[in-house]
């Protein structure tokens, strides 16, 4: 399928689509041409009036997203787009665990190896975080005092509103000097690192910014079965970070968890499809 446009009138183009394109910005235009082609082949399969249907709730945009080659019908991509969302859920258990545990964990360290008052006095003073760190940081506490204006609250609810990225900040190289060097801080979160290896938070920043990025993703609802054993290795370094901090209650995660049931039952299914 070409351009075939119909013809140039007065410095406008007009192609077999009746879209008027200025001939001013039609060079630029030509460029993305075949990634507009290459999603009009995408959607081609699938009708408008079926696009229509998911049109409100889901958006067409979204449902490319979905789309894994060019004969996909609308059962393919929704059906695809319903095991995204079973995966996701099936993450959650571990997710949560890890950032409640990875936070809690940091604070009692800090407490006990910089100050009990650690936080309160960030909040007073900026001394130990970074500013990008700092801006979080303050930003949580304007937020709970305009939820509390005529109340107090407490340094608690502060560490429950910092998000999970402030917390994988913390754990970067960047902060070794003010923390991770400083004697027993590393130990005081990762109480279960092995021995063999050297204590070096870069290595378990890598892998804590990767499960970030998928929290993230996961969050925002975007796909993230498209490779399943990449997602199974992603699985497999949550666990391995969840084994490094202390735990006092096995059972929590092992009463909730689906993971692998969910991931077995959908790789199955895509296998017998293909």
């Amino acid at each position: 399928m070409g351009f075939n446009y119909i013809g140039v009138q007065e410095g406008i183009i007009t192609n077999r689509f009746n879209i008027k394109l200025n001939l001013k910005y039609y060079a630029t235009l030509r460029k993305k041409y075949e990634i507009i082609i290459l999603w009009y082949h995408q959607i081609m399969p699938i009708t408008q009036k079926e696009l229509n249907k998911y049109k409100t709730m889901i958006s067409v945009e979204r449902l490319t997203a979905f789309i894994v080659g060019d004969n996909d019908s609308l059962d393919d991509v929704i059906s695809r787009y319903k095991n995204n969302i079973k995966i996701s859920q099936a993450l959650y258990p571990e997710l949560s665990v890890l950032e409640v545990t990875l936070r809690n964990t940091i604070n009692t360290m800090l407490c006990s190896c910089i100050s009990p008052t650690w936080l309160e006095d960030e909040i007073n003073k900026q001394n130990l975080l970074l500013n990008h760190d700092y801006d979080i940081l303050m930003k949580a506490y304007n937020d709970l005092q305009k939820e509390y204006p005529n109340k107090m609250f407490t340094i608690g609810q502060v560490i429950a509103k910092l998000n999970f990225g402030f917390w994988t900040n913390l754990c970067s190289k960047r902060y070794n000097a003010k923390i991770w060097t400083k004697k027993g801080c590393f130990k005081g979160v990762f109480v279960n690192y092995p021995k063999s290896q050297q204590q070096q938070i870069h290595v378990l920043s890598v892998k804590l910014r990767s499960i970030r990025k998928l929290r993230n993703r996961i969050f925002h609802y975007e796909p993230i079965f498209k490779r399943p054993s990449a997602l199974l290795n992603m699985y497999n370094m949550i666990l391995e970070i969840l084994s490094y901090l202390p735990c006092c209650d096995t059972s929590i995660l092992k009463d909730t968890t689906t993971f692998l049931y969910v991931y077995n039952q959908l790789t199955k299914t895509t296998n017998k499809k293909t």
